[in-house]
């Protein structure tokens, strides 16, 4: 924790120091890092075969609180952001709360490795303030290498959307069905007599959410209340219920100051087989803090309760000191920092969305982040051109997990959880240049180095690059055509060798792709995406080789 506090100081000082310069910068964002780098893994493993071009329904009424808390999003790999097509209907007539009245899609797609792709969008706002939507998805292909029966995967989905504006709410709800399946291939070679049904992982999901919010936005309150319910089962009997609840409150005290209040709430029912007795699980977390804004500074300060309740009879509270800032030092240049700490809840679910072959896991922790401090710089120039950032990132846990090839069956993983009397210290130096040459032609460049200490002897970060290096790209060559090249590098990649208990050093990963749109009509286009052009069958879970090359094409309609 020294590090924290002296770190800390030393970036109040040096904001201190530049207060008294002019600047116009508005900060009404303050910028808040993503930690989940440190605790969840980067996911390489699945592939975007969705044409870069989508033409989604999305609403037009923006939410008005902008607190960006720390949400534990689940970490994976950037995705290109390719300029939009031009959108069909576009008269004013057709135009409701939510954008347009009619915006309808339809996405099909093959490919090699058996890849079939199918998505259908429908949405209707027969009224100016309601809007009903349905979303069907399906994608299946060969995830790996080995023999098509033993490394294929399939998600289908279903989903209800319904939102509403009156005088006083806005309520937003969905409603959720989707299956998905993997194989366990990790096998150095597959026995004859096992079946492809015997290594068939396959999941059913159930999710419910609602979302209310003030629809009339004005300076002296404002709030947001959201819930959602999943349940996980599949054919072993495994079950889990995870029921999620968030609220922030905004009440304004002058033109410059606010008080906010967020809270959470978190409560699981997991039971791993039928003979095994149901799990019960909550966490609880309160925010209340000061939100200061000028023209040239945001800060907010306040403190962190969490009451976790991994068992029933044992509750731990941890309260967390809050402060974050931003600070204008001139028009083009800006620095941010901030301290606290925080607690993750972890679900089966969570570790199923990062590592498709999980054993169902016989213990659930939580992970506690007890110390975390961060402090950067951002700017823009050259007529917007360029616009940068770097931080670094420093921060302790306890129970932090790991996905380990399992012992007893090594295509599986488990979780491992490391930290405890001594904390996992983790330091993550990350930086991001984006080049905006012209509308037609953007580039960007990320670069991200993590370093883990307090592991434990001979154990270095399983499943985690040390060095992550990325280069996205976006070139509308033409009205009529858009071309994306990426580029993905990742170095010092470690696996623990579950038979032997040693550490394996796995090979660099480069990953080159390329996805090509052709509008055929303003409501009509063709793509052609290509990945992993090197052909590399690269791991990024021991045993677990990805696909060569492949290619998706795909024609999406909007109507």
């Amino acid at each position: 924790m020294k590090k924290i506090f002296l770190l800390f100081i030393g970036l109040f000082c040096l904001l201190m120091k530049g207060y008294a310069q002019e600047s116009r910068i508005d900060r009404s964002t303050i910028t808040i890092p993503n930690t989940t780098r440190a605790v969840m893994q980067l996911k390489v493993t699945d592939r975007t075969y969705l044409p870069m071009k989508s033409f989604e329904q999305t609403s037009s009424v923006p939410l008005q609180v902008k607190l960006k808390e720390s949400q534990w999003k689940l970490d994976s790999l950037p995705q290109i952001d390719a300029p939009a097509a031009q959108e069909m209907r576009s008269d004013e007539k057709n135009k409701t709360a939510y954008g347009e009245k009619f915006k309808n899609a339809l996405v099909m797609g093959i490919g090699n490795y058996g890849h079939s792709l199918f998505d259908f969008n429908a949405s209707q706002s027969a009224k100016e303030n309601k809007f009903l939507g349905l979303y069907l998805h399906h994608d299946a292909n060969q995830f790996g290498p080995v023999m098509s029966e033993y490394s294929a995967r399939s998600e289908n989905l279903a989903r209800l959307e319904s939102r509403s504006l009156g005088r006083v709410n806005y309520w937003e709800s969905t409603l959720e069905y989707k299956m998905f399946s993997n194989y366990y291939y990790g096998f150095a070679e597959i026995p004859s007599f096992v079946k492809a049904n015997d290594l068939l992982a396959s999941y059913t999901r159930m999710s419910a959410a609602g979302k209310l919010s003030s629809a009339k936005k004005t300076p002296s309150a404002d709030y947001v209340l959201s819930i959602q319910a999943d349940q996980l089962t599949n054919a072993q009997d495994l079950k889990e219920l995870l029921i999620q609840g968030h609220g922030v409150y905004v009440h304004g005290m002058s033109e410059k100051l606010r008080f906010k209040l967020a809270g959470d709430y978190i409560y699981s029912e997991y039971s791993p087989s039928a003979s095994l007795q149901k799990w019960n699980r909550s966490l609880y977390r309160l925010n209340p803090h000061l939100a200061y804004k000028s023209s040239r500074v945001s800060l907010n300060a306040g403190f962190m309760f969490v009451t976790e309740s991994d068992e029933p009879s044992v509750e731990k509270t941890s309260v967390f000191p809050m402060l974050q800032m931003d600070f204008g030092a001139s028009d083009y240049i800006h620095l941010f920092g901030g301290v606290g700490g925080d607690v993750q809840f972890n679900s089966y679910q969570s570790y199923l969305k990062q590592n498709a072959w999980m054993r169902t896991q016989s213990q659930l922790k939580n992970t506690n982040q007890v110390g975390h401090v961060y402090g950067g710089i951002k700017g823009i120039g050259g007529n917007k051109v360029i616009d940068f950032e770097a931080q670094y990132d420093y921060a302790e846990y306890s129970d932090l997990p790991f996905y380990v090839n399992a012992v007893s069956a090594p295509n599986k993983f488990d979780v491992q959880y490391r930290g405890g009397l001594e904390k996992v210290q983790v330091t993550t130096y990350s930086a991001n240049l984006n080049f905006n040459f012209t509308s037609q032609f953007t580039s960007s460049f990320k670069f991200n180095h993590v370093i883990y200490e307090q592991l434990g002897v001979k154990f270095n970060a399983p499943h985690i690059p040390a060095t992550t290096l990325s280069w996205i790209n976006s070139w509308r060559v033409s009205p009529k055509i858009l071309i994306a090249p990426d580029v993905y590098w990742m170095q010092s990649l470690y696996a623990l060798e579950p038979v032997k208990n040693q550490l394996i050093q796995m090979d660099d990963i480069l990953d080159v792709n390329l996805k090509i749109n052709y509008f055929i009509k303003r409501n009509l286009n063709i793509g052609l995406s290509g990945n992993n052009l090197l052909g590399k069958n690269y791991q990024k879970y021991y045993q677990y080789q990805v696909q060569g090359l492949n290619a998706t094409l795909s024609l999406a309609y909007s109507f």
